[in-house]
């Protein structure tokens, strides 16, 4: 995988020049998918990008939402719920790649789970 284009597609993603300040997430992210990819699945093959970039960015909503549910208002109140839409986003374009490539990973079963809250599992 190439982690240039790997860096665009987050970009593009984000809808911001940003790649090179979450280059460490963006590794997490290529280090994850390599641990699931079939021993034959040619690593070069485009939808593997798509899906590091959709796990890096979901990744990084994850931690924004983090952030947003523990920030504290001008009054003082800490909020309770995340307003982060684009965190909502992220799972939705993560379960597409997910599913993209599912001939290309290990287990039609592969988890990524999401533990801030007790939320969610996000399988294909």
């Amino acid at each position: 995988m190439d982690i240039q284009t790997i860096v665009s597609a987050f970009e593009l993603f984000t809808g911001e020049e940003n790649g090179d300040e979450y280059y460490q997430l963006i590794l997490l992210a290529v280090s994850e998918v390599e641990s699931v990819l079939l021993p034959d699945a040619d690593d070069t093959d485009v939808r593997l990008t798509f899906l590091c970039a959709a796990l890096a960015f979901y990744r990084l909503q994850q931690i924004l939402a983090a952030r947003e549910r523990a920030a504290v208002t001008y009054a003082g109140k800490v909020l309770k719920e995340s307003q982060n839409t684009a965190y909502g986003y992220a799972k939705e374009l993560l379960r597409d790649y997910l599913q993209i490539c599912s001939d290309l990973l290990k287990s039609k079963n592969f988890t990524f789970s999401s533990f801030a809250a007790g939320e969610e599992l996000i399988s294909c």
